[in-house]
């Protein structure tokens, strides 16, 4: 037996993180990941800030030529673009990923290879997005890329750069909101249910939700437009069939969630710097509530951005009315912190002092909101400056402000060193005042009738030279910023050291050292209330008197003592039930690895050879990033070995290999499921609306597709899920043999399935690029035959998995679960495509 000290070595030995390169590449880890995460974004915000001080240079006198406008729009695309994809969103999640096991008591992130692999897929998205001015083909088309200035008739290699950059980062914020909401969900500490979570995780776990169904929506946007350049589809081509406002309404299906998604996060940053500051919270449920309400309304506000495309009025007024009731709930939100900062005489620091500019200028931004939210004002300034003003006012006040409130609250937990408060006040001033006289003279410039999206303007819009004093603000702001970044590398020189908890919140994550360890609790966590580390005082206090002795309370006691520094030899934390966070299994986490760098390598492969019309090497990309993937999700014997023989679960009482809603994976495959389900939603939905807008369907005459054909090949594929259910009852029960042969029996008539759909899509009388009939017949069939392809595959694992360990571990018995959930959510899939392709010609 080992000692404790040595014991703690050991611990502290596997949970450490590599110093030199290449090992730094193997990290998984939140802490540096998230750190990696932040540290990108932010680069990228100060790259999109130099694009704006050159597009304000541009704009500062009328009829100027500093900028011509080929190079204007290319700067204004990359500024829109940086801010909206590169920067705002990425940085949230990556705060999230450093903070949130930290504030719900984890060790880790629940899937870190993941989170691995969603930060090298978003750092070689951004890389392509700049390698566009490299090779000199930067896109123009707009951060928002309206068709058909965006398709291939109009824009060339320089709007591929745009789409399959824009791709990448997609898939690797989905990956990561999966994971933010399995960890939400799963890693609680003991007694953090629901109602007792911190109302940053509150955000971000509507925040992960709403990116899995928004962020699909815009992947599968720029797949069809990406096709439609690469492959001569036709989505967006009006002359043979299809729609341009078809790409509006998929991207504002996103843009207007994607607002919110930003501006959630910054809220949960509010709500934990307003708490720490008063030493109270006001209105936790109302903030909960609005919160939700705010993350549901949002999808329902999409056509607010498209009142000028000439949609009939009723369909707008929906919208307008959505639009003004989602305002209730943000103004609830600004209440509660009023309220909560109401006669508590807050000392003015760095954070709060962000606070309250935050509450100026997002007010300020929600009353120009209400106002374009009417449809005839809307009518008025949507394509003028008053826009541009209203736009920055809910994004940079909204967002930017809580972020820089954040990183002062955050940083000293993040570094051991505080900023320096003098400097602190001095670029909020700076931002404060530089913010507001860049942006508030844009709404009357707006009035006087100045448009938006243009790179020079004559005088006479501009008399009183109102633009030169717009754009000395946005240095002044970017001065803001510059004192900042000083501020902020004296402070890790030289800045003071910095408590525990320098502020007196809350949450957990301030009961851990400054900096906290990489394993961030040695011992895991057990929460009493609300406010864990104030007690029943005000402020101070480290816990609550603990509750009467429950079984539930001596299970958590007993999980903590055997998760006490350890397992020795492999990563672990804690996993609780999704309600009531009680603990339910020990869930084993990875180590170092390179895998999800060489997963995200042949993803880049593949978007390179598309961007350079390489076909041939594009599915070899897409191959080999899948065969990484498939290889760390396959277990290893000896991990599974050394697992199993340690001591941590009997001691802790509770399994090592969780299966069904206790394993996180479960969680993790729901999710994937969901984004599955957006994806034929999406196919769906540009079905019937290509249909709507044509003249007959399907079009130009082309024969209506047969029914019985397609009808027996889905009830063949139908009949599979039986055998599949059986086979999964029956290793419940421990019958190997049974779950084994019902596999082989599945794969028959799914091979069968596939092997129609492949013939179906050979002999069908037209093509892809026949019309955009042909393109979403193909693409929708191309879907689900990927779909029902990785099932075949997940089956083909599995038996081969039931051979070589017939003895079926708990490891076994989830990917039956697995294999099960995707068969038979393919099969529905594939019901779904069948009433649309080939029975809704019929009877519609």
């Amino acid at each position: 037996m080992l000692d404790h000290a040595d014991n703690f070595a050991a611990f502290q030995r596997t949970w450490a993180s590599p110093r030199s390169f290449p090992r730094a590449l193997a990290e998984v880890n939140n802490q540096p990941l998230g750190k990696r995460f932040m540290l990108t974004a932010f680069i990228f915000f100060l790259l999109g800030g130099v694009l704006a001080l050159l597009m304000r240079i541009q704009l500062a006198v009328p009829d100027n030529d500093f900028l011509g406008p080929q190079v204007y729009n290319q700067l204004f695309t990359m500024h829109g673009s940086t801010m909206m994809y590169l920067f705002a969103v990425p940085f949230l999640e990556g705060l999230a990923i450093y903070l949130l096991p930290l504030m719900v008591g984890s060790r880790d992130m629940v899937f870190p290879r993941l989170t691995a692999f969603s930060y090298w897929v978003y750092l070689f998205g951004g890389i392509i997005f700049y390698a566009s001015f490299v090779t000199g083909h930067v896109p123009d088309a707009g951060w928002f890329a309206y068709t058909p200035l965006s398709g291939p008739e109009y824009a060339g290699i320089r709007q591929d750069y745009w789409l399959l950059g824009l791709a990448m980062v997609e898939i690797a914020g989905i990956a990561t909101a999966i994971e933010i909401v399995v960890t939400i969900l799963k890693c609680r500490a003991p007694g953090m249910t629901l109602a007792r979570m911190p109302l940053f995780a509150w955000a971000m776990l509507i925040v992960g939700l709403m990116i899995i169904f928004a962020f699909t929506t815009l992947l599968m946007a720029t797949v069809l437009l990406e096709l439609d350049r690469a492959f001569g589809t036709h989505f967006f081509n009006p002359s043979l069939g299809g729609h341009t406002l078809l790409w509006q309404h998929l991207f504002w299906f996103f843009g207007h969630p994607e607002v919110y998604i930003m501006f959630l996060p910054a809220t949960g940053i509010i709500s934990m710097v307003a708490a720490a500051a008063a030493g109270r919270l006001v209105g936790y449920t109302l903030i909960t509530v609005a919160i939700l309400v705010t993350g549901f309304m949002s999808f329902g506000l999409w056509v607010h951005h498209m009142y000028t495309t000439g949609l009939p009025e009723l369909a707008m007024h929906f919208f307008a009315a959505a639009s003004l009731m989602i305002a209730t709930a943000s103004g609830v939100q600004v209440f509660a912190w009023i309220a909560t900062l109401w006669g508590t005489r807050p000392r003015l620091t760095t954070p709060v002092l962000y606070l309250l500019g935050f509450l100026f200028l997002f007010v300020l931004g929600g009353f120009t909101g209400v106002m374009i939210a009417v449809v005839p004002f809307d009518w008025q300034v949507h394509d003028t400056y008053f826009l541009v003003a209203h736009f920055h006012y809910v994004l940079i006040g909204g967002v930017v402000f809580p972020v820089f409130a954040g990183l002062h609250f955050w940083l000293p937990k993040i570094t051991g060193r505080m900023l320096g408060e003098r400097l602190g006040a001095l670029s909020f001033w700076l931002s404060f005042v530089g913010f507001n006289a860049t942006f508030f003279p844009m709404h009357i410039l707006g009035f006087f009738g100045l448009p938006r999206r243009v790179y020079t303007y004559p005088e006479l819009i501009d008399p009183e030279g109102q633009n030169l004093f717009v754009s000395a603000g946005a240095f002044v702001f970017a001065a803001g910023t510059l004192v900042f970044l000083i501020n902020f590398a004296l402070s890790l020189r030289w800045g003071d050291k910095a408590a525990d908890n320098p502020w007196g919140s809350d949450t957990l994550e301030w009961s851990l050292p400054s900096p906290p360890p990489v394993y961030a609790f040695e011992r895991p966590a057990i929460v009493h209330g609300r406010h864990p580390l104030w007690g029943g005082q005000r402020r101070g206090g480290t816990a609550p008197d603990p509750q009467p002795d429950t079984p539930a309370l001596q299970a958590s006691h007993r999980a903590a003592d055997a998760l006490h520094a350890r397992p020795t030899t492999w990563r672990a934390t804690l996993i609780t039930d999704a309600l009531h966070a009680r603990p339910q299994a020990i869930q084993w986490l990875p180590g170092l690895t390179y895998k999800p760098l060489l997963a995200s390598l042949g993803l880049l492969v593949a978007m390179v050879a598309t961007l350079y019309q390489y076909y041939l090497v594009l599915p070899l990309g897409l191959a080999y990033s899948l065969l990484m993937v498939g290889s760390w999700l396959w277990p290893g014997e000896r991990r599974l070995a050394r697992v199993r023989d340690d001591d941590v679960g009997p001691d802790a009482g509770m399994t090592v290999f969780p299966s069904g809603s206790a394993s996180p994976a479960w969680w993790g495959v729901v999710g994937l499921l969901a984004v599955l389900g957006m994806v034929f939603a999406v196919l769906v939905y540009a079905y019937y609306y290509l249909w709507l807008f044509s003249d007959a369907w399907p079009q130009h005459d082309l024969p209506r597709p047969g029914v019985l054909i397609p009808a027996i090949a889905l009830i063949v594929l139908a009949c599979s899920s039986v055998p599949v259910a059986w086979a999964s009852r029956q290793l419940a029960r421990g019958e190997w043999r049974p779950t084994f042969y019902g596999l082989i029996v599945a794969a028959l008539p799914g091979t069968l399935f596939l092997a129609w759909q492949a013939y179906e899509i050979y002999s069908v009388p037209f093509l892809p690029q026949t019309n955009a009939y042909g393109s979403i017949f193909h693409v929708t069939h191309y879907a689900l035959a990927i779909t029902l392809a990785t099932a075949i595959v997940l089956n083909i694992a599995m038996i081969a998995r039931l051979h070589h360990d017939p003895q079926h571990h708990g490891h076994t018995q989830l990917q039956m679960q697995i294999t099960a959930m995707l068969w038979h959510f393919t099969v529905v899939a594939a019901a779904v495509v069948f009433a649309v392709l080939y029975v809704s010609p019929w009877v519609l």
